[in-house]
């Protein structure tokens, strides 16, 4: 059971970045115009056992580089000066995987503990024309898209390392294009300052696999048919709360520091996927009609400990169990910034989740879960580094593993 799920897991999991990424210090050595954003990231993963697990002394180092292109005649002009054009921009996004990516494999779980960990090679991840929102009601895009970040994405799950609790609510319905999974689609969304946004998106399976493999990856996903659709509404339930949008002003200085954590949030959605596989239907995937619905919940919280806090809670449901193997979905956690003196801005992580699996592809097993605890240290704009631990509890779902407590760190390079 544990390798046909694997399958699924290396396929799908991924760090939720999904958008190209921002311009940085490439872009001013380079000389570029302001109508180009030219971006380099770089993030790596080393991770080990340290005790339980099938085998402690396993190890990993996983990584990705991300290269992003924009071209746009808003990029760098304030949104109030925007004409419509301005509103337009062309994205390029190439990922490159690295490394081991088998860590989970070896200590006996199902979901990887890198959230980088995917198959190895180079992915197209973006390919797309999009409208951004400015100061305007609506927004839109249209290519070769991922899901996320528009949908299923929780901002304050991006704090974490394993790869349950940073990404798609650990979603892993086969087929659904989760970054760097890409497939033909078009996002539309309604902004409002006091009801949210209301988001739709449709996404057309057919080439996906194949686009996966344009530049010579084994995606390990079998060629799925059908499509996928996704409504999400989210709004921030403090918004007339102006001091949570302004930098944090400490009684010991006259230099606000820049708040780190996400705003608050509530968000709700759903999913229809309608998916079919070649008639040798790998074990443990499953296919057909797949319903669900989910929603998360920031909060912020005023503690002794830190100089801001938040709360967070998110969970997803599957209306049809029987074709998806991972139907529920718990997660939750804590975030304090500024925790120890003279660090502002590195960032304290507590999280923890629980998934479920199918009765009927996985039948005997029952759930896994996990809990971590991560310190980003923030360096520079340029450097954070994010030391971790896990406990992974009921590895494989079957009770037949011991629990895994694993250390490892995130090294981000923005450049």
């Amino acid at each position: 059971m544990r390798s046909a799920i694997r399958c699924i897991g290396a396929a799908t999991l991924s760090v939720v970045l999904g958008a190209p990424v921002e311009a940085g210090p490439v872009q001013s050595l380079l000389g570029l115009p302001d109508w180009v954003d030219f971006s380099i990231q770089f993030t790596s993963e080393p991770m080990g056992g340290i005790q339980g697990g099938l085998d402690p002394s396993a190890s990993s180092w996983f990584q990705n580089t991300v290269v992003g292109l924009s071209v746009g005649s808003g990029l760098n002009k304030p949104e109030k000066a925007w004409t419509e054009l301005d509103h337009w921009q062309v994205n390029l996004e190439l990922t490159n995987q690295a490394g081991n990516p088998n860590l989970n494999t070896e200590l006996g779980s199902v979901f990887t503990l890198q959230t980088l960990v995917n198959p190895v090679g180079t992915w197209i991840t973006a390919a797309s024309v999009e409208r951004n929102r400015g100061e305007s009601w609506w927004s839109a895009s249209a290519g070769l898209l991922s899901m996320d970040p528009d949908f299923l994405v929780t901002p304050a799950m991006n704090s974490y390392i394993n790869s349950t609790l940073n990404n798609t609510l650990n979603l892993l319905v086969v087929g659904l294009p989760i970054n760097p999974f890409v497939t033909p689609g078009v996002k539309v969304a309604a902004h409002s300052e006091t009801m949210g946004s209301l988001s739709y998106g449709y996404f057309y399976l057919d080439p996906e696999t194949s686009i996966a493999s344009s530049l010579g990856v084994n995606p390990e996903q079998p060629q799925v048919r059908g499509g996928v659709q996704a409504l999400q509404w989210s709004t921030n339930p403090l918004s007339s709360r102006q001091d949570l949008f302004e930098p944090i002003r400490l009684n010991n200085s006259h230099i606000p520091v820049e708040r780190m954590l996400p705003a608050p949030e509530a968000q709700l959605g759903g999913y229809l996927a309608s998916t079919q596989l070649p008639s040798m239907e790998p074990a443990g995937v499953g296919s057909g009609l797949n319903r669900g619905i989910y929603g998360s919940l920031t909060w912020p919280l005023k503690l002794p400990l830190g100089i801001d806090n938040r709360l967070w809670a998110a969970g997803s449901l599957s209306l049809d169990p029987e074709n998806n193997p991972f139907p529920t979905f718990l997660g939750g956690g804590w975030l304090s910034q500024g925790v120890l003196p003279n660090r502002p801005l590195d960032v304290l992580a507590f999280g923890f989740s629980r998934t479920s699996f199918s009765p009927t592809l996985s039948p005997g097993a029952t759930y896994e879960g996990v809990i971590e605890l991560n310190y980003s240290i923030h360096l520079s704009e340029t450097v954070q580094l994010q030391p971790v631990m896990q406990w992974v509890i009921n590895p494989g779902g079957e009770g037949q593993v011991q629990g895994i407590w694993a250390g490892g760190v995130q090294l981000n390079l923005n450049l």
